[in-house]
């Protein structure tokens, strides 16, 4: 598999549960094959995607000054400002590369307290109310509303990916009601200056949660997959489609029966290409801290034993996620 499926997941809202079955089906073929998929027929309105962007491009606009008051305290993950150039997300394959050059505005749940999970410390850093910014005006309760959609469409999602791995429709439901995912706006500002060799707008990596959901520029600017055949695909996303992705603990969780595909974003191919920005929503969902991630019952054959150890959802993505990071925590 060498192109980027589109599926229509319009008839799961409406259709019985065989036809249900068949649209899991074809999930689970093209996350076998390479991982990735786009999705129409959702319910995200089109007019919440364009004004969170609009929105989005009005922060990045700020003064740094500004934007540096987002900016998380120490011991706090997925929340507020990242800056440009403090993170390498190939170093999750270890390899090192320059920093990566976006910076990121992140929201999680509206109902994170703080206090979820207080039996296991790791937890705190991913469970923390939201840091929002004073200006632009609207920000807040757009990235709220999109929050929402993207909870509901990820829920939608991991249905379907039950209904592929041949488990019951809701298997998923309960180790995702209490989740630590995470919207970034992922910015990749206009540049004058040459990059560093090796340096690219986002390192080759393959994502490290359940599922991540991307709506990316038109024509996709820059994303590229790497094909199971070897070489790099670039992402040519249908109008109105969110681009989805599988994660490393999908992986694990599955027993390596589906695919966490490589991907980076490159740089402009000409000097004209670096005058333009690039900004991409994208929703990361991390299962819940305590969710235990084992070989689903269907991924394994009969006698055979599991590739991987047990471990936390919440466990897994701290070693990940810290991997990347250039600053303290």
């Amino acid at each position: 598999m060498d192109r980027i499926p589109a599926i229509d997941i319009a008839d799961f809202y409406s259709a019985d549960e065989p036809a249900r079955r068949a649209i899991g089906q074809a999930i689970g073929r093209a996350c076998e094959g390479i991982g990735f998929l786009q999705v129409v027929g959702h319910r995200v309105p089109a007019a919440l995607i364009d004004d969170v962007r609009a929105v989005s491009l009005a922060f990045f606009d700020l003064p740094p000054e500004e934007k540096q008051r987002c900016r998380p305290p120490a011991g706090v993950l997925l929340r507020g400002y990242t800056p440009p150039e403090t993170n390498t997300l190939s170093r999750s394959r270890r390899i090192e590369t320059p920093p990566d050059f976006r910076e990121i505005l992140s929201a999680g749940s509206a109902q994170v307290t703080g206090a979820e999970y207080p039996s296991y410390p790791g937890a705190r850093m991913f469970y923390n109310p939201n840091i929002w910014p004073e200006r632009p005006a609207g920000l807040v309760p757009l990235f709220s509303a999109y929050v929402r959609a993207m909870e509901e469409l990820s829920r939608d999602l991991m249905r379907l990916f039950a209904l592929g791995l041949d488990l019951p429709e809701t298997y998923f439901d309960a180790k995702i009601d209490h989740h630590f995912g995470v919207f970034h706006s992922l910015h990749y500002a206009a540049r004058r200056d040459p990059p560093q060799p090796g340096q690219l707008r986002a390192g080759a990596h393959s994502d490290f949660g359940s599922l991540t959901i991307i709506y990316p520029p038109a024509g996709g600017d820059g994303l590229e997959v790497l094909s199971p055949a070897g070489p790099w695909v670039a992402v040519d996303p249908v109008p109105g489609a969110f681009v989805i992705n599988i994660g490393d603990l999908m992986q694990r969780w599955t027993n390596d029966r589906w695919t966490s595909t490589l991907h980076r974003v490159v740089n402009p191919s000409d000097t004209s290409g670096w005058r333009e920005r690039r900004l991409s929503l994208g929703f990361f969902c991390h299962p819940n801290y305590d969710a235990p991630v084992a070989c689903l019952p269907s991924c394994l054959a009969p006698d055979a034993r599991p590739k991987y150890d047990d471990i936390l959802a919440g466990e897994y993505m701290r070693q990940k996620i810290m991997a990347v990071r250039h600053v303290a925590e």
